[in-house]
């Protein structure tokens, strides 16, 4: 029964390895196309909300001095990290890589969390510490949102550019 319990979190974590909302976040069809300037802005949007939604979710948790910060940090590891992924299984069917290096970059942002929130001093120590599973969580839902939100923030610019 305990067993369960701490697997729970990780079927969310499954889901997205399928998810076909993460297919959408593919800003890069596959075989590759350029990124253009439009789409990097759309990009470094979608991340920032991801951020803001990691950080809502670790509100009441303790985080070091300039945690935002340190969470637009690490993306500057692990999307490239992603489109490598991306790269390097350019064989597969576009959804399911985009799934896997999906939930590879959960696994990976979840421990980064984890580690910045436990090993750099915090702002206020009066606060609990997060869990690994509810940072990983937290890495889950901002990357949902982000995957969820990139194709409204794609249709937004498509409507703004063809005007």
């Amino acid at each position: 029964m305990r067993m369960r319990t701490y697997t729970r979190p990780f079927w969310f974590l499954a889901a997205l390895f399928l998810s076909v909302v993460s297919a959408n976040a593919d800003p890069i069809e596959l075989p590759e196309k350029p990124v253009t300037p439009e789409i990097t802005f759309l990009i470094v949007c979608a991340i920032l909300l991801e951020v803001v939604c990691i950080w809502l979710v670790l509100w009441c948790s303790q985080k070091p001095r300039f945690f935002v910060l340190w969470l637009i940090g690490m993306h500057l590891l692990t999307y490239p990290a992603f489109l490598g992924v991306l790269w390097l299984s350019q064989n597969m069917r576009p959804a399911f890589a985009v799934g896997v290096g999906e939930g590879l970059v959960v696994l990976v942002e979840g421990t980064l969390i984890y580690l910045i929130c436990h090993f750099i001093p915090p702002a206020k120590s009066s606060l609990t510490t997060p869990s690994v599973i509810k940072c990983l969580f937290a890495s889950l839902l901002g990357n949902m949102f982000s995957a969820g939100v990139f194709p409204a923030l794609i249709m937004i610019y498509d409507h703004f550019a063809s005007s």
